[in-house]
């Protein structure tokens, strides 16, 4: 007669149990879900300058709410079976495998009660991924640590020479938005391979 060992396995137990399904389940999707977002890259907005605010009434006036609402989507790249490319929007079901692209698009909106006339969006590039030279809008500033950024494409001396930093060493891309409205919303984008 074979025993079992309850402690080798101690869900045998409760693996008939209807309440163990329902909490495995959703330790699955919590896990999935985590796995999704961790493909997001972090977006941060920044107003340069407060000054440079602009009131309807009294341009001399600044104000020290800077509210700007961010969201930031991901979307596999397809081909349609007429041959025009499609977006996929990434979700939690989503397979990915290495060489997929995708697009990543954040938008930020200007909930201020004043315009904004420069704002400086940065969004991350997750580790998962690495950049294709899609971006939008043209001539962002590139980053390989995150916190130095200059004038994409970024440039190395190698051997003595200047050569084009290839884009999967990039961490971040920021580009520089002007005058965005009240409500406005700016959206940025960039490409990316999976590793």
């Amino acid at each position: 007669m074979k025993k079992n060992n309850h402690l080798a396995n101690p869900f045998t137990a409760w693996s008939g149990h209807r309440l163990f399904h329902v909490v495995a389940g959703t330790l699955i999707g919590v896990m999935a879900v985590t796995q999704a977002s961790a493909m997001l890259p972090t977006p941060e907005q920044a107003v340069d300058n407060p000054a440079m605010m602009q009131t309807g009434a009294n341009t001399n006036s600044t104000s020290s709410t800077q509210a700007v609402n961010s969201t930031v989507t991901a979307a596999l790249v397809g081909v349609d079976a007429n041959g025009k490319e499609t977006l996929i929007p990434v979700d939690a079901n989503t397979r990915l495998e290495s060489g997929n692209v995708l697009e990543y698009q954040g938008y930020f909106t200007n909930t201020n009660v004043d315009r904004v006339r420069k704002m400086t969006v940065t969004m991350s590039i997750p580790e998962q991924v690495e950049l294709i030279r899609v971006v939008a809008p043209e001539f962002p500033y590139g980053s390989v640590d995150g916190n130095s950024f200059a004038r994409m494409p970024l440039r190395s001396r190698v051997d003595n020479q200047l050569v084009d930093v290839a884009p999967k060493y990039y961490k971040a891309v920021r580009w520089d938005i002007e005058g965005v409205g009240l409500n406005d919303t700016a959206m940025v984008k960039y490409r990316a391979k999976v590793k």
